[in-house]
């Protein structure tokens, strides 16, 4: 309904504002709610200070460890070795199905069941749903065999 930009007046309560709407054509209650107004400007009066470095002047480097720029392999990642088994579960009774997968870890026994959501290994979970609509139509097909013939 109104489009600005307009100045603020007035703020009252921490959470009304009051823009500057005098001959603008406006014949509405000026008080806005602060959620209903955007900056004009999202970082306004930043400073512009550039520091001039020389090109020589390698002084981070002196800072750096000397092994720094290898990655880290102690991130608590862990490695998938197989996807196992796929299932849909409800954490309510109204809520959506998710895809939990039973995964097996590299240098651990137990497999684990993981939404989706927490799982990084794109080419093992395409390559196992592949597998797995081949097994679903494969299943169907025998389904369809065991009906007795008339």
């Amino acid at each position: 309904m109104w489009h600005g930009p307009f100045r603020i007046e007035e703020v009252h309560d921490d959470f009304r504002a009051k823009p500057m709407v005098t001959d603008s054509g406006y014949r509405v209650n000026p008080w806005v709610h602060v959620s209903h107004l955007k900056p004009r400007a999202l970082i306004p009066k930043r400073p512009t200070v550039e520091i001039e470095v020389a090109e020589d002047d390698d002084f981070d480097a002196a800072l750096l460890p000397e092994d720094s720029w290898e990655p880290d392999s102690e991130r608590n990642e862990y490695e998938v070795e197989k996807i196992l088994d796929l299932r849909w579960s409800k954490r309510t009774r109204i809520s959506r199905r998710t895809r939990e997968y039973l995964v097996k870890w590299k240098g651990y026994d137990d497999p684990e069941w993981l939404p989706l959501s927490q799982l990084s290994c794109g080419a093992l979970l395409y390559e196992f749903n592949q597998g797995a609509r081949a097994r679903a139509r494969f299943q169907t097909m025998q389904a369809g065999d065991d009906h007795p013939r008339a």
